[in-house]
């Protein structure tokens, strides 16, 4: 009788933590892009690049477990040898296969000397559900440089989401 009772209490136990280990890894979760600025881009011009991006299904492995999806923070890096101050200006967007595009980051006036990663500012003001569980999502880094770049210069970008889950 021991035996069971002690094998019920572990078994529970143990779907207890792997339901919170679940709960906080959906509540918390990272979306990494990266794209080219190639050498020879005209500074001074609005310019864009596309980037394929990942689903909550992708990330997580159940979407439909979360709700209330936002933006919680956002960052925008470059190679050691860059400077993020080569950037005037960038503006991070997702959307579903380019469609229902939505302003997630954005960053104006970057001084020069910033250094290799900038922290943008964040629009966590609407939810982004539909768009992140549709398994199409992609990300378009639109940016606007100072000074044309010498070589290929590889830009990543990190969005971090909050949600809440599904009970």
């Amino acid at each position: 009788m021991k035996n069971i009772f002690l094998s019920a209490v572990v078994a529970t136990a143990t779907m207890v933590s792997c339901s919170t280990v679940s709960s906080i890894l959906q509540n918390t979760f990272p979306y990494t892009a990266t794209v080219l600025v190639t050498s020879g881009s005209p500074a001074n011009t609005t310019l864009s690049a596309v980037s394929p991006s990942q689903s909550i299904n992708q990330l997580t492995g159940s979407g439909a477990n979360v709700k209330d999806i936002r933006i919680s923070n956002a960052t925008l890096s470059v190679g050691s040898n860059t400077s993020v101050g080569m950037f005037k200006s960038v503006k991070v967007y997702l959307s579903t296969n380019g469609n229902n595009e939505v302003l997630v980051a954005s960053r104006e006036d970057i001084p020069d000397n910033v250094g290799n990663s900038l922290s943008l500012d964040v629009s966590s003001s609407q939810t982004l559900d539909n768009m992140m569980k549709s398994g199409s999502v992609q990300q378009r880094l639109v940016y606007v440089l100072k000074q044309s770049p010498t070589s290929d210069i590889s830009v990543k970008t990190s969005v971090g989401f909050s949600s809440v889950p599904v009970n």
